[in-house]
């Protein structure tokens, strides 16, 4: 096999599948409350954490602690390693915006991955997820397979739907931990 017929095979065995039989735990949704007028907490990104491999796009800047990590592909790279982003040009559908969402796992992780989130002052403005476009549902449920090779990082596209401008949280459940993200779209 050429190198490029190895790194075509490499990403086509990290194709993640939706999920319904995996929950980590069935932890419940936990996330801050926001009172009105209140300053969204957002989280920090992480910059060289992950290492340059072809089947990984949608930037540098990674939110999370692991281990599994979310990139926000509609924030631009010069505006600084926190959570916040535009959503000008975020394209509409069904009248949320719709934001494509690249996310990765650590090589050692091949577990169950549950993502659920909402606005921090409204539980009833509700993020939603697709994943290889199947209908826009909460949770996004799906498993993260063994890499090939030890130092292949797990990758997988999907889309976020959100509500419109405000402060949102993400929980990431994995078999090994729970993680809040905390973003803010303007």
């Amino acid at each position: 096999m050429t190198g490029s017929t190895l790194a075509v095979v490499a990403a086509a065995a990290l194709l993640v599948v939706p999920s319904q039989d995996h929950d980590p735990g069935g932890r419940a949704l936990v996330l801050p409350a926001l009172s009105p007028g209140a300053v969204c907490p957002v989280s920090t990104g992480t910059r060289g954490m992950v290492p340059r491999q072809q089947h990984i796009f949608g930037g540098d800047l990674w939110f999370g602690q692991g281990p599994v990590y979310i990139g926000l592909a509609w924030k631009p790279e010069n505006t600084g390693d926190r959570a916040t982003f535009s959503l000008a040009p975020v394209p509409i559908e069904k009248g949320l915006r719709r934001a494509k969402t690249p996310w990765i796992s650590v090589p050692a992780y091949a577990g169950p991955i549950v993502v659920r989130g909402h606005a921090l002052d409204d539980p009833r403005r509700a993020l939603l997820f697709t994943h290889n476009d199947r209908r826009p549902t909460t949770p996004l449920r799906v498993a993260a397979p063994r890499a090939p090779s030890p130092e292949l990082w797990s990758f997988w596209p999907t889309s976020m739907w959100i509500p419109g401008p405000g402060c949102y949280g993400l929980q990431i459940d994995t078999g090994s931990a729970t993680d809040v993200v905390v973003f803010e779209a303007s």
